[in-house]
């Protein structure tokens, strides 16, 4: 009876309703991101420019080098973060964990500053090593303080550490920004953007993003089972602390690789999984990959809005996404249960 009563919570709601109305999302986003910016295009242009991509002209230089490394780059960082956050709140059991709520951006955004300190100019691979470097150590602080062999995490000593360690490593990071005068280094970055990326900072961190998506589908039967409950997942058999470091290192690889794109966000690996989960329900394998899509979907648009606000100047992601991401926040606290 509890195994049936499981698979019955499970079983997916309306997934094929909720892939087409992404998927359309999806079409008209790709459509205004390629149309809409600092300069508008017509129909005609857009035609002409996608169908002679190799031409030299100014058309081409917008779309090719500007306009479509943008809009993959939104892709990527918005199914990194929503599919991270969905992980994390699969592990922790804890409906409002994010990767940016628990530390993990602090720590990517601690060092690399700590990196602008020392080198001015740092290549692609090393920011994306950076990144991964100082996740695993904010991740590593945060889980020691709030898990027990026992009882799992405990999510309130899981809530406050990440809060603790967010603003020790943001403290630490403002310090350094002062001390080394790297303001105009890492203003952009801290209040991020797409606005520098290009094809090869897109060649070299799009495959981590990647793989992690497809190892995250993978196991995601698994996250399945270890969400429910830590004594039903150990009685069916599934070494939990295994598959907990497990999903953590691919909440880290997802992470730390997309604030090496785009900067230190937050709350899109909050709302995005939590809208998904209220017509999918809990099983992770229709889960995960509604949840990218729809991240993806959301960044592409969030971006859009960023470029058009104020034509010809850039408005911080961060911004936007907060205008959002924080009265959805608040009604995730009010309703007080779990999706």
């Amino acid at each position: 009876m509890l195994m049936k009563s499981v698979v019955q919570e499970n079983k997916p709601k309306h997934f094929w309703l909720v892939f087409f109305t992404i998927l359309l999302l999806f079409i008209s986003g790709l459509y205004c991101s390629l149309k809409f910016g600092a300069v508008n295009y017509s129909n005609q242009d857009l035609i002409r420019g996608l169908s002679h991509p190799f031409t030299s002209s100014d058309i081409q230089d917008v779309l090719i080098d500007v306009r479509i490394p943008r809009i993959i780059g939104a892709l990527l960082v918005g199914s990194a973060m929503a599919t991270a956050g969905s992980i994390m709140q699969g592990i922790t059991r804890n409906p409002i964990a994010d990767p940016g709520l628990l530390g993990i951006n602090a720590g990517s955004a601690l060092a690399l500053i700590i990196g602008y300190a020392f080198f001015r100019h740092l290549h692609y691979s090393l920011i994306l090593l950076l990144c991964l470097l100082g996740a695993t150590l904010a991740a590593l602080l945060v889980f020691s303080l709030s898990y027990s062999p026992r009882k799992g995490y405990n999510q309130l000593r899981l809530i406050l550490a990440g809060a603790m360690i967010a603003t020790l490593f943001n403290s630490f990071g403002q310090a350094i920004v002062i001390y080394f005068n790297l303001s105009t280094s890492v203003i952009g970055w801290q209040a991020g953007g797409l606005v520098a990326l290009n094809w090869n900072m897109i060649k070299i961190i799009a495959p981590f993003i990647l793989i992690g998506l497809c190892l995250a589908q993978l196991f995601a039967h698994q996250l399945t089972i270890l969400s429910l409950n830590e004594t039903v997942a150990k009685s069916l058999g599934q070494k939990t602390f295994m598959m907990t470091a497990v999903f953590l290192g691919l909440v880290l690889l997802l992470s730390a690789s997309a604030v090496a794109l785009v900067g230190s966000l937050a709350f899109v690996g909050l709302i995005i999984p939590h809208f998904i989960r209220m017509f999918v329900g809990r099983n992770y394998r229709y889960l995960l990959p509604l949840t990218a899509f729809l991240g993806a979907v959301f960044m592409l648009w969030v971006d859009l809005i960023c470029r058009t606000l104020n034509p010809g100047y850039e408005t911080p992601l961060s911004a936007v996404i907060s205008l959002i991401g924080l009265p959805c926040f608040l009604w995730l606290i009010r309703r007080g249960r779990q999706l």
